[in-house]
């Protein structure tokens, strides 16, 4: 009998995969980096396209997603290496290996249904589990002590910077009112406080927001994701992709502004006649509008429809 775990494991869609073959254009014996592996959906359909000459270097901070992805890549074990690492410490990896540079860089940077659907990660206000919200457990911070051990300003400010939620000052205001008679330690307990302060018709939305705001806080979502930015270009080859997946605003803007910033090059200011910076453009943008999954995805796996991926070319 296939047991739980494993079904979640095997229901596991990859988002946009075709489109990530595509653009990512892989050389049958190319050097790819897959910062977010997950449970090794998009890492399969990478190297089924490399030989045995290829190589694929995978992290992930989730434990559990890379011991499972670990046993789906087992049969190209030779050409993959995996590490347990958040993805902005990838520069290391390559080292240890003597890799100096990579054929194509690919992110994915959404929750996956496992993750989502298992009560004990409390990602979900959907189902009642410790507030824990941490891709790697290991991690010393979870939610639970942020929001019961925060001040209400800055629960006030991660709420409204990281959630973009309106009702944020009366989230904040509830949280603290509510732990002055027991701590708030269950996702149904947050829910329930979220609840009390915002309308029926704007609650899903509200809780939606409310448990990103935590679980980037507690992950440190976009100061990794800003990290890597300002770092991959130097460990690309001069023809090779990176692809990224992001899935919510803040995500998407620090990725599009940065690959911006890599194409224009000079930013000297419009009244200087002539360039005196001497930055030149580093990449070019392939997707001048980020893709969306079609419809047809959308139907089939659900979770991918606030996906969008850019891809970029370095020159």
């Amino acid at each position: 009998m296939i047991s739980e775990c494993a079904q979640q494991y095997s229901s596991h869609v990859p988002v946009l995969k075709e489109e990530v073959l595509d653009l990512l254009n892989i050389h049958i014996n190319g050097i790819y980096l897959d910062g977010t592996i997950g449970f090794g959906g998009h890492a399969s359909a990478i190297l089924s396209h490399l030989s045995n000459k290829g190589i694929l270097v995978g992290l992930d901070g989730d434990v559990e997603a890379l011991k499972h992805s670990k046993t789906v890549l087992s049969a190209s074990s030779s050409i993959c290496h995996l590490f347990h690492d958040s993805y902005d410490n990838f520069a290391r990896h390559l080292e240890s290996l003597g890799i100096r540079e990579v054929d194509g860089i690919f992110l994915d940077l959404g929750l996956s249904s496992h993750q989502i659907d298992s009560p004990h990660r409390g990602f979900s206000y959907q189902v009642n589990g410790p507030l824990d919200m941490r891709f790697n457990t290991d991690s010393p911070l979870a939610a639970s002590e942020m929001i019961n051990q925060w001040d209400e300003g800055q629960l006030n400010e991660l709420i409204w910077r990281f959630g973009e939620e309106r009702q944020a000052t009366r989230i904040a205001k509830a949280i603290v009112e509510r732990r002055k008679t027991r701590s708030i330690t269950t996702t149904f307990e947050l829910r329930d406080v979220v609840s009390s302060v915002v309308q029926s018709r704007y609650l899903t939305k509200s809780l939606s927001r409310v448990f990103q705001a935590f679980r980037i806080g507690v992950n440190r979502e976009l100061e990794t994701l800003q990290n890597f930015l300002d770092s991959f270009i130097d460990y690309l080859k001069t023809g090779g992709r990176t692809i990224i997946i992001s899935y919510h605003s803040l995500e998407d803007r620090l990725v599009k502004n940065k690959f911006k910033e890599l194409a224009r090059g000079c930013i000297c200011s419009p009244e200087i006649p002539e360039c005196r910076c001497g930055l030149k453009p580093m990449i070019k943008i392939l997707t001048r509008t980020p893709l969306r999954p079609t419809e047809m995805e959308v139907r089939r796996n659900r979770r991918a429809r606030s996906a969008k991926l850019r891809a970029v070319e370095k020159i």
